[in-house]
């Protein structure tokens, strides 16, 4: 009896072929996360095949543009689709579109805890960037599922013809001096601040503080812009929870405004993250590398006055991330408690205003 050879090599090459169909797929899956010495090599190689990544994010439409554009001149091959919403707009059409099963995003922008929420509902990714190996701990989610690109100081500004240097609180306590009644605002919806500074002090001595500091008569503002503006102009004198970024440029231009850094100081995160099932995953992870990286998307956020993630892109002056202790906002922590916390603040501090 004669074999036939075909019988036996046939089912080998079905074998061979499906075998390299599934390590490709499982390739493709996993590229995220891949650290191997060809990871520059194999991301290039993946992105030419895709062509394409889609970028949903709430950077200015100038600073999106540019990093767009410097992404692009590195890397031609790949052109970026640009989504560019507001937060609320992002976050919802990005959940509309997964939850119709329309995988259209590849890198979701947005702020850690709406971040948080969507990873709860497991529509993240976990990837590996390797221009973040030198972050700060503190801006990288624990499991790798996003990283800060660049961070917001709750500080205390304050106008310095109403509130002399020499004088102005150091510590949170001073706040609750006699001679500070009525003489600032507070921003009615930064139960995060709130929050952090409970989460650090314990119950107990955050309870006696935040009671006495709604005593103190503030304003209540809604609006970091418009608070900041408020304190510039010399409307309110001082704000222990404002944005950071407003008083340096306020400054620059002849303000008579400065802040300082009360400890700890809390600060939030815009962060950037892998959607779940992203159609261009190589494209997607070779972005996020592009994007925290010192000649990328870190450069253009530097260059814009904010305050970039990477550590040798320090802000013009650099005490605005430098030289004090900070706490990030947990967004694990404000998912499970804002809702306390929120009628703590209204109960302690509002006080009905």
């Amino acid at each position: 009896m004669r074999l036939d050879k075909r019988a036996f090599s046939l089912p080998l090459v079905v074998t061979v072929v499906f075998g390299a169909q599934r390590l490709a797929a499982a390739t493709a899956d996993d590229i995220a996360l891949y650290r191997g010495k060809d990871r520059q090599a194999k991301l290039e190689e993946g992105a030419k095949r895709e062509g394409e990544v889609s970028w949903y994010t709430t950077l200015s439409a100038e600073d999106s543009a540019k990093v767009a554009q410097l992404f692009e001149k590195r890397y031609p091959f790949v052109k970026i689709k640009l989504i560019r919403l507001t937060s609320e707009r992002l976050v919802q059409r990005y959940m509309s579109e997964f939850q119709a099963s329309r995988f259209l995003a590849d890198v979701v922008e947005t702020s850690d805890f709406q971040m948080e929420a969507l990873r709860r509902k497991g529509m993240l990714k976990p990837f590996y960037a390797s221009s973040t190996d030198r972050f700060d701990k503190r801006f990288l989610q624990p499991q790798g599922f996003w990283a800060a690109s660049r961070v917001t100081m709750i500080v205390l500004g304050y106008n310095t013809r109403l509130v002399p240097p020499n004088t102005a609180p150091k510590k949170y306590e001073d706040l609750l001096e006699p001679k500070w009644k009525g003489q600032m605002s507070l921003e009615r919806e930064q139960t995060e601040w709130f929050m952090m500074l409970m989460d650090q002090w314990g119950e107990e001595k955050g309870k006696a503080f935040f009671q006495k500091l709604g005593a103190q008569n503030a304003s209540i503002r809604t609006g970091h812009t418009l608070m900041a503006q408020l304190v510039i102009a010399g409307e309110d004198p001082m704000s222990p929870n404002s944005y950071s970024q407003y008083f340096p440029r306020a400054q620059k231009d002849g303000a008579p405004v400065d802040w300082l850094n009360l400890e700890p100081v809390v600060a939030k995160g815009i962060v950037s993250a892998m959607a779940k099932n992203p159609p261009h995953p190589y494209a997607a992870t070779l972005f996020l590398d592009f994007f925290f990286s010192k000649e990328g998307g870190e450069k253009v956020i530097h260059e814009a006055n904010r305050i970039a993630s990477h550590p040798d892109l320090l802000p013009e002056p650099p005490r605005l991330r430098e030289g004090f202790n900070f706490v990030m906002v947990d967004p694990v922590k404000y998912m499970d408690r804002i809702d306390r916390y929120a009628e703590l603040w209204r109960d302690w501090v509002l006080r009905g205003r």
